[in-house]
């Protein structure tokens, strides 16, 4: 599903960089509290473990991997691999009360767990990016109602009745209550309507017209924003570098640069349907 990149994504931080930040931070952790004198052991950052949690636009406008759904369902890959799971994350709460103290700090006080991304952060430019997640969130609502969108949802519904499924949107079929999508059970129905819906989700159109929909808004709001998404770009370049400074590693920044930055707003071609 690598077609499906927006225009926004030239600006965020992908997998391998996420476990760049989150290695450094981890690190910075483990320097603060061994001031106190306390030893502690964060799990390591796996940016394979990012990506099944945290899947992308692959599952922005529902499931539209066909080998994924056949596979999964509407399941994350996450929630049924035990290397996905979030249990690796709940390391502190084995630390005991003078540890968790230094970790989590007080108020008015921040602990070592507050100073870590203040740290990679020093020299980096301000950037907002809680404003950019809720124009990622916008832009998806905007473009779902879009006439072109619309009409392909159409499609999609009579492409799934015809399969055997009756649902009256794409949202209908992944919140079906047949499915724990919080569990990791799987059942066959699961994957067949999963398979069905990518299916119907192609040859209605509706991929491709969610996603042209999608990257328009986001081209005309990154030539609105430009300062914003110039700000975004060096913020999120100093702390790569600052982190690959501190795990002692080269090459790994994956800065977007001002070429990338250049040609995010341009033209987005339409994805291509999956094949094999």
């Amino acid at each position: 599903m690598a077609d499906l990149k927006l225009p926004f994504d030239a600006y965020k931080p992908t997998p391998a960089q996420r476990a760049l930040l989150g290695n450094a931070h981890n690190l910075l952790i483990v320097r603060c509290m061994r001031r106190y004198g306390i030893t502690v052991h964060p799990p390591g950052t796996d940016q394979e473990a990012i990506a099944a949690a945290d899947p992308g636009n692959t599952r922005r406008y529902g499931v539209v991997d066909p080998a994924q759904a056949a596979r999964f369902g509407y399941h994350l890959a996450s929630r049924t691999s035990p290397s996905g799971s979030s249990g690796s994350s709940r390391w502190a709460d084995k630390l005991g009360l003078t540890a968790s103290r230094h970790l989590y700090g007080k108020q008015g006080r921040p602990g070592c767990l507050d100073r870590a991304p203040e740290v990679l952060a020093r020299s980096a430019p301000a950037a907002d990016w809680q404003w950019l997640a809720l124009q990622d969130a916008r832009t998806l609502e905007r473009a779902a109602k879009r006439v072109a969108v619309r009409r392909a949802v159409v499609k999609w519904t009579t492409c799934m009745k015809a399969a055997g499924h009756s649902y009256p949107s794409p949202e209908a079929a992944i919140a079906d209550p047949r499915w724990n999508l919080e569990g990791t059970e799987i059942t066959a129905e699961e994957k067949r309507v999963a398979v069905a819906d990518t299916s119907c989700k192609w040859s209605s159109g509706l991929v491709a017209a969610w996603f042209t929909a999608d990257a328009e808004q986001q081209r005309k709001i990154v030539l609105k924003h430009s300062e914003r998404f110039a700000d975004l770009r060096d913020n999120l370049g100093e702390r790569l570098d600052r982190a690959t400074t501190l795990l002692g590693r080269k090459g790994l920044t994956g800065r977007a640069g001002p070429a990338a930055a250049r040609s995010a707003p341009g033209a987005t071609p339409a994805p291509a349907r999956p094949t094999g």
